[in-house]
């Protein structure tokens, strides 16, 4: 041995370089909330714009959401593109006899305004 700094030193030096370069107190912030419901907790607004109502769950008080023309909505998960509020719609009104429909609200938290509604609607034979 050569008598220098050992490679778990060097390694350790490297390391807290990196953490000190990091900035301290670095806030995070929450800029999207989700909602994971049965149809029958979900009231969809009629139009492009209005309120949008949850009931988290069976005992809990609803809770308004704002709908605008920006907010995105999508017949099924990971759907691509948008499918529209009218179509949404009308899937949401024809599984009312199918159970087993989850409806997912992508809202931001401050201003309450829902940004994405997706419907997930359970393959033939597949329970929930």
């Amino acid at each position: 041995m050569n008598g220098g700094p050992g490679i778990r030193t060097l390694a350790l030096a490297g390391l807290l370089a990196v953490l000190a370069a990091l900035p301290a107190g670095a806030a995070l912030r929450t800029i999207e909330q989700a909602y994971e419901l049965r149809r029958d907790q979900v009231q969809l607004p009629a139009g492009p714009a209005g309120t949008l109502t949850v009931r988290p769950c069976d005992g809990c008080r609803p809770v308004a959401l704002r709908v605008t023309a920006a907010t995105r909505w999508y017949e099924r998960p990971h759907g691509g593109e948008p499918s529209g509020q009218a179509a949404v719609l009308a899937a949401f009104r024809a599984a009312a006899a199918k159970p087993g429909m989850l409806v997912y609200i992508y809202y931001e938290p401050g201003s309450r305004r829902v940004r994405r509604v997706v419907l997930d609607t359970p393959a033939p034979g597949v329970r929930r």
